[in-house]
């Protein structure tokens, strides 16, 4: 839907941070919800922790049944027994084939997080219609409105260095630092990203993390995510 509140398209896709904790959606985003109901739209929505089960709960509350839940290998969370659909093996395909189903999306995007910024990037490059619900949980601070095309959505990352051999401490130190924190991904500098990331993958299972964080080298760069 766009500003004014008119169609955009039959597919509405909902998505959002896992770190968004409140148990009840935002006032201005139940709003879109219910124009996008009355509209009959079919409504994409993913199943991961934070404001897609929100979403789930809310759409199940009231009783809306044109709805398909996007996961990836498997699925985690169906609140009203809709149809599913594998949108791609692992995050990065499901995100990217969700985007590229919709018409139009809303999102919430909670401290910045990286991979709703990136998200947000494909939907402004695809002038996909978006509106967007911004959260800061340090200080409560939120806005809204729809993506502005002028803006560069990114996370500001954090740097993190540790040494990947030898310095198991260190690599710990940034395990615990990271799950207090509200962040879904953080940047890990080492000496070299391949080995810092064999590491912190083997702390994590270690400490039996793994399904709650995953560790990804992209780019010759080393990140700590929450799994979704």
């Amino acid at each position: 839907m766009n500003e004014g509140g008119e169609r955009s398209g039959r597919r509405l896709l909902l998505m959002g941070s896992s770190a968004f904790k409140t148990d009840e959606l935002p006032a201005v985003v139940r709003e879109r919800l219910d124009e996008a109901m009355a509209l009959s739209m079919t409504i994409i929505v993913g199943e991961a922790r934070g404001a897609c089960r929100r979403f789930q709960d809310y759409l199940e509350s009231r009783g809306y049944s044109d709805v398909i839940v996007g996961h990836a290998k498997s699925i985690r969370y169906n609140a009203g027994g809709w149809r599913t659909v594998c949108y791609g093996d692992d995050l990065k395909e499901r995100e990217r084939g969700m985007i590229e189903d919709c018409d139009s999306a809303i999102i919430v995007w909670v401290n910045n997080s990286g991979q709703i910024a990136k998200n947000l990037e494909l939907l402004k490059r695809l002038n996909k219609p978006t509106f967007v619900y911004e959260l800061s949980t340090k200080d409560d601070h939120e806005s809204f409105g729809m993506i502005d095309p002028g803006r560069v959505y990114s996370h500001p990352y954090r740097p993190v260095w540790a040494r990947a051999r030898g310095d198991s401490d260190r690599l710990g130190e940034v395990l615990d630092a990271f799950l207090a924190s509200g962040d879904t991904e953080q940047l890990v500098e080492g000496e070299n990203p391949g080995l810092t990331g064999y590491y912190l993958n083997k702390l994590i299972m270690e400490r039996d993390l793994r399904e709650r964080l995953e560790v990804a080298v992209e780019s010759g760069s080393c990140y700590l995510r929450r799994v979704a």
